[in-house]
């Protein structure tokens, strides 16, 4: 007897009675060696096992410990110099640094990114304090000039963040609402500067949509500043921001 095979066409599946499954599969990426590497030494750096100011081993021998090639190592430690989380310094090698002090954007983003969402209290608070300071600022912009057209791109992702039914969906609306409000202040620097942190806005409103009454709490919080913004009430719209701001912090502190 020869068995039918189901057949796959843009991601609906077809069993032997040709019968419609909606089963859809990711592509699968494997790490590449020099990934494995350079995220094993950027865990160990970010977790404080390897300290700022140690020497690394040279390049010989962290490629005989690890069982790759010189040029699995060297490539590495570019990618980890370039993220600031070692330096390499002529006749002495690969230096750990202090990236809380040296890093930039792109190196918090890699801390935050480890395990799905790497955070210590001060880092929240001081990644809350940022957001104060950007946020509120062009939120009052934002409802002085009221410009038409970002604020109801504003409105349209707050919708899609209320009527969507995954957080695939959710979170994007969240950072859509926020870099709209960005928009609308017209000021340029503060639309670049939101998107610059859209990595940050995106794994803490997941976190924040999915805590018990997140998308609910979420929806109230972001309604009343746009209709404050919309309505030129600035005092109220930065005051309503301050209050979504405050219980993002605590709720995810209390995470």
């Amino acid at each position: 007897m020869k068995l039918k095979r189901a057949k796959l066409d843009c991601g609906i599946w077809y069993n032997q009675n040709k019968e419609a499954v909606n089963v859809k599969f990711e592509p699968i990426h494997a790490p590449s060696a020099t990934d494995i590497f350079t995220n094993q030494m950027k865990e160990a750096i970010i977790l404080r096992k390897l300290k700022p100011g140690e020497t690394l081993p040279h390049e010989r021998e962290l490629a005989e410990q690890m069982g790759v090639s010189r040029s699995v190592i060297n490539h590495g430690l570019q990618r980890l110099a370039q993220l600031h989380f070692i330096t390499i310094k002529p006749r002495q090698g690969a230096v750990v640094a202090d990236y809380l002090v040296d890093g930039t954007l792109e190196t918090m983003h890699e801390v935050v990114a480890l395990h799905d969402g790497f955070y210590t209290p001060a880092m929240l608070q001081s990644i809350y304090q940022v957001r104060r300071s950007l946020e509120c600022d062009a939120i009052k912009l934002a409802a002085q000039k009221r410009l038409a057209e970002p604020l109801r791109e504003a409105r349209r992702a707050l919708m899609r963040f209320k009527n969507g039914d995954n957080l695939d969906v959710q979170s994007p609306a969240i950072f859509d609402f926020f870099h709209s409000l960005a928009i609308a202040s017209g000021n340029q620097v503060y639309t670049m500067m939101i998107n610059s942190l859209k990595p940050i806005y995106l794994r803490l409103g997941r976190w924040n949509a999915q805590r018990d009454n997140g998308v609910a709490t979420i929806f109230e919080l972001n309604e009343t500043l746009l209709t404050a913004v919309e309505a030129g009430q600035v005092a109220e719209a930065v005051a309503a921001d301050e209050r979504l701001i405050e219980w993002s912090l605590q709720d995810l502190m209390q995470a």
